[in-house]
């Protein structure tokens, strides 16, 4: 059902599903610099649109939660659309007067993840919080919110016509007494991939441990490879933000902790995943700085952690794996890469989530159809001599190919080398195919050339 979009308020979302409006993941190598002017249609400040996404396994939709400012728009000024493709779903916003494409990017969504387990499957219907950002608008938009389908394609499934200029807007500057401690880098936020610390589960008392913690992470980011080489392109900050109690909840543990954004073990009732179903305070507390993206940092031993698709990743503090979580879950985050093992379970139904027979969207999982190497996304890194399928022999260690066993299945996924830090929780860094998809994305935020 699409109903009418009213454009004297600017500001009535409405539900319009099955209209097709996308393609399958370009190559970014591809894209050019847009030739959207970002001073022609934005200011420096950020609009910040906060959603419900709402649903089951067979139904969902968003509604309007708010629209907030933000103090300024740290992201790309020279790549307006989305160059990558990547991403169960795509933000489009275009003018309202004329309908031109001014701002697009993808991303992903915990909410995705939920309807394909046994919970969904039973009948449940579920919300979760999430928010989408974009340079400020200098006259009304529309923002566009589209679904990518099981073969790939996208289609509109939210519509919402905005006035900047609007009363409705929030203009409240929440948690603004909050201390932003500079963690390294010194380009300008257009020029940088800027990235934000928030602490949960931090109390007041521990204070110390949260600085010493902020910087100790924000040292592990730049000495992993390719962030250590490109890290001229990084700044981090961290946000001194405290809980009420210490540490996150633990459910199957009867613990439920009073922290500053709710985050929670046992997400999908799986024992190791950590994650934020309500995101609407961790974007206030993260606005106080400039990001591009964002680091949860929980204060806790156990392990566990998560990360979704521009949206964030979460880490543990003092776990003996916290640094590959950390490294792990930002490459799921900022890059969109997928989990490439496949001996470990998982509470999501894995063919919901990848469908026999269609290529995954992240740059790093391949469904290799028809069995040639030219159906992989990476296929000319591939060496002629290269099998495709690769054995998994000593042979081939260090080679780029396709090996099977990736995105939780042993079967009909594959991955481009033998290991890789989205393999194993190894010392393993990122793969050659993983490592230029990072590189691409802090490009990407820098406005440099992506290749």
């Amino acid at each position: 059902m699409q109903a009418r979009r009213n454009t004297r308020t600017g500001l009535l979302a409405v539900i319009a599903a099955g209209i097709a409006a996308g393609a399958t993941p370009q190559d970014p190598s591809a894209a050019g610099k847009s030739a959207v002017s970002y001073d022609e249609w934005f200011t420096d400040e950020a609009m910040r649109v906060d959603l419900m996404h709402t649903g089951s396994c067979t139904d969902s939709g968003y509604s309007l939660d708010g629209l907030a400012r933000e103090p300024l728009w740290p992201g790309t000024r020279v790549y307006m659309k989305d160059p990558f493709g990547r991403g169960t779903h795509r933000t489009r916003v275009t003018d309202a007067s004329t309908g031109t494409e001014i701002f697009s990017i993808g991303y992903a969504t915990l909410f995705d993840e939920w309807t394909g387990t046994p919970e969904a499957l039973a009948g449940v219907r579920r919300s979760m919080s999430e928010s989408v950002r974009f340079p400020w608008p200098r006259k009304p938009v529309v923002l566009h919110i589209d679904r990518r389908q099981h073969d790939g394609t996208f289609s509109q499934i939210f519509e919402l016509t905005i006035d900047p200029a609007s009363h409705l807007i929030d203009g409240t500057v929440p948690y603004a007494d909050l201390e932003v401690l500079d963690l390294g880098g010194g380009q300008e936020p257009d020029r940088a991939m800027d990235v934000v610390i928030v602490p949960e589960g931090y109390t007041e008392r521990e204070r110390s441990k949260m600085m010493a913690d902020m910087s100790r992470f924000a040292s592990v980011l730049l000495s992993h490879e390719p962030f250590a080489s490109h890290r001229d392109l990084i700044h981090l900050r961290g946000v001194m933000a405290f809980s009420r109690q210490s540490g996150p909840s633990e459910p199957r543990k009867g613990l439920f902790r009073d922290t500053l954004v709710g985050a929670s073990f046992n997400t999908f009732d799986s024992p190791r995943y950590l994650t934020v179903t309500h995101t609407r305070t961790l974007r206030q507390v993260a606005a106080r700085a400039p990001y591009d993206v964002l680091f949860l940092m929980v204060n806790s031993g156990r392990y566990g952690g998560g990360g979704v698709y521009n949206q964030w990743s979460i880490f543990v503090s003092d776990n003996e794996y916290d640094e590959y979580v950390m490294i792990h879950e930002f490459g799921h985050h900022m890059a969109g890469l997928g989990d490439e093992y496949y001996d470990s379970a998982i509470s999501t139904d894995e063919d919901l989530m990848y469908p026999p027979g269609i290529e995954p969207w992240e740059p790093n999982l391949t469904a290799l159809i028809g069995g040639k190497r030219e159906s992989a996304k990476w296929h000319d890194l591939i060496d002629p001599a290269t099998p495709v399928p690769t054995p998994e022999k000593e042979k081939w260690a260090t080679t780029v190919g396709a090996f099977e066993g990736a995105g939780y299945k042993a079967k009909g996924l594959f991955r481009p080398q033998l290991d890789c830090k989205m393999f194993h929780k190894g010392l393993v860094g990122f793969c050659h195919v993983c490592s230029m998809a990072i590189v691409q994305m802090m490009h990407y935020y820098a406005g440099e050339e992506i290749r």
